[in-house]
């Protein structure tokens, strides 16, 4: 199983690795799920741990619908971001459609991996609040460097959503993988696993509780 633990200071990363995570998502303000980190940040963590690290592109928290102007503020980012050591990137884009349901909006998701290329992209938990997830991670095929799709099934926990997981997985491109999210710890974790038939999870506490009086 590969864990991926979601952190957003430097304590909590090495603290993570200590713990056997085995890559790392790196945000801002958790709080709001997850924001764009500083680069300072970013370099600060490359320098102390040595599992991959993923970044969030995300430069607001009240939605996922962006205009141009904060496009180019994340196309921004990622230029920046390429220029050090990370393993990949972490974005997720929706808009509405005719009938008022959320779904991925593919031509800001495309733009965005464009740039990023040739890192692999995750997107997302963004994904959970489309009303058809399988439609939706389908489309992502079609973008080559979407590695990862990050989802609790659309429901509020990796556990209650398993069963979509497990159908998830078989509907994305053979070369991606679903990395199962939401309220994943320690005690949990393995009865997801053969729930859903998974090998990635992700989660704030997937390695347990980021004690930082650890250090």
């Amino acid at each position: 199983m590969v864990l991926e633990a979601c952190i957003d200071d430097l304590k909590e990363a090495i603290i993570a690795e200590k713990n056997g995570a085995h890559q790392l998502e790196v945000c801002a303000d958790l709080a709001h799920d997850g924001l764009t980190p500083k680069i300072d940040l970013v370099m600060e963590i490359i320098q102390q741990v040595r599992i991959p690290i993923k970044v969030m592109i995300r430069n607001k928290y009240d939605n996922f619908h962006y205009n141009p102007d904060d496009i180019k503020v994340m196309l921004d980012d990622i230029q920046q971001f390429k220029a050090l050591k990370i393993d990949g990137f972490v974005f997720g884009a929706l808009d509405l459609n005719e009938s008022g349901h959320y779904i991925l909006d593919i031509k800001t998701i495309y733009q965005i991996c464009k740039a990023a290329h040739p890192y692999p992209v995750t997107i997302h938990k963004a994904i959970d609040q489309c009303h058809d997830l399988t439609t939706e991670a389908k489309k992502l095929n079609q973008i080559s460097n979407v590695k990862y799709i990050l989802t609790s099934g659309g429901t509020a926990t990796a556990l209650i959503g398993a069963k979509t997981l497990k159908e998830l997985q078989q509907v994305v491109h053979p070369h991606s993988k679903v990395i199962a999210a939401g309220k994943i710890t320690p005690d949990n974790l393995h009865t997801i696993a053969k729930l859903t038939g998974l090998t990635y999870f992700h989660g704030r506490k997937i390695v347990g509780d980021l004690d930082t009086n650890q250090l």
